[in-house]
């Protein structure tokens, strides 16, 4: 494909999607806690901890710097809007923790993961953590509570980590490497997640990052583009020097074409050894989902709630109120059927069938004209059953994934305005 179609194109859907997102992902509806369960069915549950010992300069994730004591306060309320959530009669099968740094408190973390799995029927449980939490001992600990640990690398490249900020913190590249070696293969699933395009990466240094992470083998990997929202516009310029995307899609493929015979099943952005058990972000994967902890969001009867941010405020409202929730937004039908086009052809397939029996209309009706102009852009092609990405159509949705991740920033954002400790 000629080099200014795709640049054409990509900027216009860029542009287009960061207007959409613009325009409707608001949160504004005062609301004090979750409905009960909308259906009777096993949901997705993520838990939030907000603790870091560093910030990096691309994260917009709510977040706040760790002490002990504020992480015993927070988790011994967690644990109590847990037990809320449950009375409400929800229902788990899958568990994902994310952050901040999940693994930054191993006791309390631990304590929160075995109460979870007592209460509700867990049969995966994904958990987030830096370099600095996997050493053997720490890892051996999670056995049997945690099936998937997402290691957060973001490049092995020494230059890049110094200036991150987190060569000082976690080790240099060659250090990262050898603490994952060592911990691979004590729990079922390892994944590494890193970062392409950060400014002045060269393909060498990314080839690299391909190269080391092939050599470490680990069951699974997710490659983020860098996502330069608002919040973090001015500290990624400020640490790493001025963004482009000149080279995105360059990179994008060097990464397709690197990993596509080690890591043949590809889902989004994540790729994987076995195609059975990938594992991809839990917004993705799962159309609703109830999410506990300060800052973190739910997604139920086509309603998007977000819990208080602050930590003194969402200490109040579970000891007031036993739920955080402080606002929602319930979308329309064109919203959703726009969403479930993005989040399927981002995973490289929308199943016609599926459409209409979600939404009670054929998407070739619903979305003529936007098919059309996917078409136009040589984004997808059909047949009978499905709707499928091209090869250029893989990169243009996960330009518009990004745009949407970039585009619940604002969430945060406006949730964040006046934030308290």
């Amino acid at each position: 494909m000629r080099e200014s179609h795709v640049k054409i194109v990509t900027n216009a859907t860029s542009y287009f999607m960061h207007q959409y997102t613009k325009h409707y992902l608001h949160v504004n509806k005062p609301t004090d806690t979750l409905p009960p369960p909308p259906e009777d069915k096993e949901y997705l549950l993520y838990i939030h901890i907000p603790f870091c010992t560093m910030f990096c300069p691309y994260c917009s994730f709510n977040k706040f710097t760790y002490t002990k004591e504020a992480a015993a306060h927070y988790f011994k309320h967690l644990r109590k809007e847990l037990l809320h959530v449950k009375d409400l009669g929800y229902r788990f099968n899958y568990l994902v923790l994310g952050g901040g740094t999940p693994l930054i408190d191993e006791d309390e973390l631990i304590k929160t993961i075995e109460l979870v799995r007592t209460l509700f029927n867990i049969q995966h449980v994904s958990c987030e953590t830096d370099p600095n939490h996997i050493k053997p001992k720490t890892v051996l600990r999670l056995d049997g509570l945690v099936d998937r640990l997402s290691v957060g690398v973001q490049t092995f490249d020494n230059a890049l980590l110094q200036k991150l900020g987190r060569y000082e913190k976690f080790g240099s590249g060659e250090e990262v490497y050898d603490k994952i070696s060592a911990m691979l293969g004590i729990l079922p699933i390892t994944s590494v997640d890193l970062i392409f395009n950060f400014p002045n990466q060269s393909n060498e240094t990314l080839l690299k990052d391909l190269e080391l992470l092939q050599k470490l083998s680990p069951e699974q990997s997710s490659f983020y583009p860098l996502m330069t929202s608002s919040m973090v516009k001015n500290s990624v310029k400020k640490t790493l020097g001025t963004f482009s995307l000149a080279n995105e899609y360059t990179f994008f493929n060097l990464i397709k074409e690197s990993l596509k015979e080690s890591y043949p099943s590809r889902h989004g952005w994540s790729f994987s050894k076995e195609s059975e058990s990938m594992i991809d972000e839990y917004v993705i994967d799962n159309e609703e989902y109830v999410g506990v902890g300060s800052g973190s969001f739910s997604f139920l009867n086509n309603t998007l709630y977000h819990n208080e941010f602050a930590l003194d405020k969402y200490a109040e409202c579970i000891a007031q109120r036993k739920s955080a929730v402080v606002k929602e937004r319930t979308f329309g039908l064109t919203s959703r059927m726009y969403y479930r086009l993005m989040v399927d052809l981002f995973n490289g397939k929308l199943s016609k069938k599926k459409f209409e029996a979600m939404f009670g209309v054929s998407v070739n009706d619903a979305l003529k004209k936007e098919l059309m102009a996917l078409k136009f852009a040589k984004a997808i092609k059909e047949n009978k059953e499905n709707i499928l990405t091209t090869e250029y159509g893989d990169y243009l949705f996960l330009v518009l994934m990004k745009e949407f991740y970039m585009g619940m920033d604002r969430i945060r954002n406006e949730a964040r305005k006046h934030l308290s400790l």
